[in-house]
């Protein structure tokens, strides 16, 4: 069993250099999440360790593209599968050349199609050995492949749908966006699956769907999920992924301080 008094602070904030380093150190972040990577970023992976060292920040994951990726395309051709693998190889190549241990993803993209059981079936299967085959190129560059849960219609949106992913290759490990679940309760989902959480997204919601809001403006109850995160010996930070709506960096840490202490 874990302490919540002993996670870190994270944020997600797009892209990655020295000086988004600084501005995460001057609001007491521990550690950060890229996502919103360009071309010129590249050429700086070999700096992310010097600008780590320098302002204290850990660059802790990469949130590799999740706009329809290819991953559990059901037509019979590979064609977008083969179209997205050389983007997110990249990615993770230089994610392993700056240090980053994480690589978070999305299991699919949005689909009415996904309703479907026959189809939902077959999308789960090809997932799985889609994400099987990133994990292993994830460990080749020393970092871990984390599925996120997600809403709605996606693959991986209830905990038994990422049990079987977790299955599918021992190395899989679980990004726990908080709100995102929409099919079972944070306390159910934790004590099935939350084992093999490794990192979070953090922000609240209503039930209704994903919202991305500053925690306390949502209905989660966040004492509740923290002591079930404890329980399952969660070890990995609170990453917030929110919306700002007027909070400043400054404002995660100091609510974090406030939801460890509930």
């Amino acid at each position: 069993m874990t302490d919540r008094k002993l996670w870190k602070t994270g944020l997600s904030i797009g892209r990655v250099s020295e000086a988004a380093l600084e501005r995460a150190a001057a609001a007491g972040l521990d550690l950060v999440e890229i996502s919103c990577i360009q071309d010129d970023d590249f050429a700086n992976w070999e700096k992310v360790p010097q600008w780590e060292k320098k302002t204290g920040v850990k660059v802790w994951s990469i949130h590799l593209p999740f706009y329809g990726p290819g991953i559990a395309r059901p037509d019979d051709s590979d064609e977008a599968w083969e179209a997205t693998l050389p983007a997110l190889k990249f990615l993770i190549e230089g994610g392993g050349v700056a240090g980053i241990p994480y690589m978070v993803i999305h299991a699919s993209g949005e689909s009415k199609e996904l309703a479907s059981a026959d189809t939902r079936e077959i999308r789960m299967q090809r997932a799985i050995a889609h994400l099987s085959a990133l994990s292993d190129l994830c460990k080749a560059n020393g970092s871990t492949l984390c599925v996120e849960v997600l809403p709605r219609t996606c693959i991986g949106n209830c905990s038994d749908e990422i049990q079987r992913i977790m299955d599918s290759n021992p190395d899989i490990r679980l990004c726990f966006d908080v709100n995102h679940l929409l099919k079972e309760s944070h306390t159910e989902f934790v004590k099935k699956v939350g084992k093999y959480a490794v990192t979070t997204h953090i922000s609240d919601y209503d039930f209704v769907d994903e919202k991305h809001w500053f925690p306390m403006q949502g209905q989660i109850n966040w004492r509740e999920l923290q002591s079930a995160l404890e329980i399952a010996d969660y070890k990995g930070p609170f990453l917030y992924e929110t919306m700002p709506m007027g909070f400043t960096w400054a404002d995660v840490r100091k609510n974090h301080e406030y939801l460890k202490n509930l």
